[in-house]
């Protein structure tokens, strides 16, 4: 993982974007809709979901399962507890692909929960990279169904049981 200047986070997630090439997206966050604003001008059939306010979880749990989700903006005012409980929901139910900004350590001021690294390794989340914000480290994480747990070599019936084998 690299370091970038404030807002190198919109880089990262254009570059995803263009990877993925995703139809629906859910911006969640007061800002977060602001990342998509390229792909959408470029790509007018996507289609935006945008949460801005209000009951992060009751609102992410009647939204529907998008391509594209990006969350900013919002883990570090909820408890950690709830905070999770969103992230989970959207990783399980409601993400294809799942990108979370987050502000790491606890120098960061008027937050209701402070957030580690690896409290969001911990939930599944791959490091794409990290960044400064003021000063303080800013980490942009993702999550990604069709890679997230790929089937072992092992794993196969190659190597299961061989009845053929028994007396």
């Amino acid at each position: 993982m690299g370091n970038s200047k404030d807002q190198g986070y919109l880089a990262d997630i254009a570059m995803a974007l263009h990877e993925a090439m995703p139809h629906t997206l859910l911006a969640i966050g007061p800002q977060a809709d602001e990342v998509f604003a390229e792909y959408v001008r470029a790509n007018p059939s996507a289609v935006i979901t945008h949460v801005a306010e209000g009951d992060w979880l009751d609102q992410v749990s009647t939204a529907g399962r998008f391509d594209f989700v990006f969350i900013s903006g919002v883990l570090e005012y909820l408890p950690k507890r709830n905070a999770c409980t969103l992230l989970a929901s959207l990783r399980d139910v409601h993400a294809k692909q799942l990108y979370a900004l987050a502000p790491i350590g606890k120098a960061w001021l008027k937050h209701s929960s402070f957030w580690e690294y690896n409290d969001l390794l911990g939930l599944g989340m791959e490091g794409v990279n990290v960044y400064a914000q003021n000063g303080l480290p800013l980490a942009l994480l993702k999550f990604d169904l069709r890679t997230y747990k790929t089937t072992p070599e092992w794993f196969n019936s190659k190597y299961w049981a061989r009845p053929e084998l028994w007396d």
